[in-house]
């Protein structure tokens, strides 16, 4: 009786490692789109925050101004709305929206009176892939 030498690799061993590989390399790809995604998510939505502290700041070193009486007493009235650009003029993907809103106080005689505190809302928006994300901050700023 003979006995054969069984040497090398038969079809079925070469078409399941092949399989085994390709999961193994789909798996690996998802992993990468994954984490590049979530990281210039985190980029933007860090400059679009920058950018909303930036115009909080502004707003809160100018004080209560004159432009501000009789806004937004009865709705939320928009100051400015327009794209922000970069230091070479060009489009930096980021658009702001600067909104005001009254505050009104409630005095001892149970009297409403307005155009005392306004709320001052600022909503940075922006693209990450198809979906359309935004950042909004607020800070109040009283009359003197």
């Amino acid at each position: 009786m003979f006995i054969k030498e069984e040497k090398g690799l038969t079809g079925i061993d070469i078409a399941i490692s092949i399989i085994i590989i390709t999961i193994f390399i789909a798996v690996i790809g998802n992993l990468i789109v994954n984490i590049n995604l979530n990281s210039k998510n985190a980029e933007r939505k860090t400059i679009a925050t920058s950018y909303a502290i930036q115009e909080i700041e502004k707003a809160k070193s100018r004080g209560y101004i004159d432009d501000y009486e009789n806004k937004g007493i009865s709705q939320e009235d928009i100051i400015e709305e327009k794209d922000i650009m970069d230091n070479t003029g060009t489009f930096s993907g980021y658009h702001k929206k600067i909104l005001i809103k009254d505050y009104v106080l409630i005095k001892n005689d149970n009297t409403k009176t307005s155009n005392l505190v306004k709320q001052i809302t600022v909503e940075i928006s922006y693209k990450i892939g198809n979906k359309e994300k935004n950042i909004n901050l607020s800070t109040y700023i009283e009359k003197k």
